[in-house]
């Protein structure tokens, strides 16, 4: 008896790992697509929703699609999706086509009626984004999914806002709309709005990352639309998850594979804050060289580049392992952050490129600003070294800054994020990262000079 009880429990042991990797395995899927309404139809959501739906089912999801649904039925799906995710973990994903507004700063998704709703009826007519985001935010799971091609147009009467407004997205979450928030996306002249049309291609992709797949979405609406859609991605999810595997040795399938190990790792956020050396070409085939400055901002990073006299800022959204950088430009620059410290960038037309090198990583925690007395060690644009030293006194917000180097200079800095970003007179500023050493590592002139300050 006490020997089959030892075989037992040792295959209990064994079988344990097994069912708790399929357990975290798991991927559930609420697809809607609403097209048939009373008011402003639309062509495309349904055939979105289905095709979606079969694309999720190729890369394991257990999927419940509806298709012109009121709110009734879309609050009951909501529900069960929310208490399925509670029961079975994993990866869950949420996929709305259809109409969709925003009304102060909150987005309803439209159910199909007769009529329209009054802006004051949308609470009770409609269903808040807010309520699927907290449906599965509740679940517990690893990582949740939210997708809404939602952003059509507005069929609201007596409201004049467009598109949809952000949603914060968070560790365990990731947000892609169709279109930038408060931008109309197209409906789309063939089977599928663009933005449905390339997920599905993006879905159907063996060994594509989370990321990857949605930047591949994003980069095809941009060039379909001529730059008309822009997608938008958030996430500060830095792990691993990838819907379909590539194919094994030989072009064996790896669905058993897929099944024995868990679908989602955990990811650290990386360190991206610091002065950078920048490189990369124009869409007219010329290079370019300079530097650039990342600074915290919020939940996003704040791009600054210097390229010869010239100078350009943006705001940066992660998405996973990736930062989409809006800089002024219709198109954005999506850098991948997978590629150990260095960013490698490409403008979402595909015509040009930007790698970013750093030069000074920003520690990731605060440290005590700098100040007190530093020895300087710099290399000039041609090339030549110099010496000295510096001292740093702070001012209210400001940093003061006195070189001993040659005849002496003055500067005034301000620090955001471990970033130090110095007026000293010169064309353009000196720029220092503030290592968790306590070491100030910059460049100036356009990158083309260096700097270290390092603490007497």
């Amino acid at each position: 008896m006490l020997g089959l009880l030892l075989i037992a429990a040792t295959a209990f042991a064994l079988l344990a790992p097994a069912r708790a990797a399929r357990a975290s395995e798991a991927r559930t899927a609420l697809v809607v697509g609403n097209g048939a309404y009373g008011f402003a139809p639309l062509a495309n959501p349904a055939n979105d929703a289905t095709d979606v739906a079969a694309a999720l089912r190729g890369a394991g999801f257990d999927v419940t699609l509806l298709t012109d649904t009121d709110r009734a039925a879309l609050e009951a799906a909501v529900r069960r999706f929310g208490q399925r995710l509670k029961e079975r973990g994993g990866v869950g994903l949420f996929f709305f086509a259809g109409h969709g507004v925003q009304v102060g700063g909150e987005n309803y998704i439209v159910p199909v009626g007769a009529r329209a709703p009054a802006p004051e009826e949308l609470r009770s007519a409609s269903l808040a984004a807010s309520e699927v985001v907290d449906a599965m935010a509740e679940a517990g799971n690893a990582l949740n999914i939210v997708v809404l091609d939602a952003c059509r147009d507005n069929p609201i009467p007596g409201t004049d806002t467009k598109g949809l407004s952000r949603i914060d997205s968070g560790a365990r979450l990731f947000v892609s709309f169709s279109t930038s928030p408060g931008a109309v996306a197209l409906d789309g002249e063939g089977r599928n709005s663009p933005y449905s049309k390339h997920l599905v291609q993006a879905l159907q992709t063996p060994g594509l990352a989370l990321e990857d797949t949605f930047k591949r979405t994003l980069k095809g609406v941009y060039q379909e639309t001529g730059g008309r859609q822009t997608p938008w991605l958030s996430s500060s999810f830095f792990g691993d998850f990838v819907f379909r595997d590539a194919p094994a040795a030989g072009g064996a399938s790896s669905t058993a594979d897929r099944r024995e190990r868990p679908a989602v790792r955990p990811g650290v956020a990386p360190q991206v804050a610091g002065i950078y050396r920048a490189e990369g070409r124009n869409p007219d085939g010329t290079r370019y060289r300079g530097m650039a400055a990342l600074q915290p901002d919020g939940a996003r990073m704040r791009f600054t580049w210097w390229i010869g006299n010239q100078v350009y800022r943006g705001t940066g959204e992660f998405a996973g392992r990736m930062l989409v950088v809006d800089w002024g430009e219709k198109h954005p620059v999506v850098y991948t952050l997978d590629s150990g410290p260095v960013l490698e960038g490409e403008w979402a037309d595909g015509t040009a490129t930007d790698r970013l090198v750093p030069f000074g990583l920003a520690a990731g925690t605060p440290v005590a600003p700098p100040q007190g007395r530093y020895r300087v060690a710099g290399r000039n644009a041609d090339g030549s070294r110099y010496s000295g030293s510096a001292t740093l006194r702070p001012d209210g917000d400001r940093i003061r800054l006195s070189w001993r180097v040659g005849s002496g200079y003055q500067g005034t800095g301000r620090l955001a994020g471990n970033v130090l970003t110095v007026d000293w007179g010169g064309a353009t500023p000196i720029v220092y990262g503030l290592g968790a050493d306590g070491i100030l590592r910059g460049l100036w002139d356009a990158g083309r000079a260096e700097e270290v300050l390092t603490r007497e």
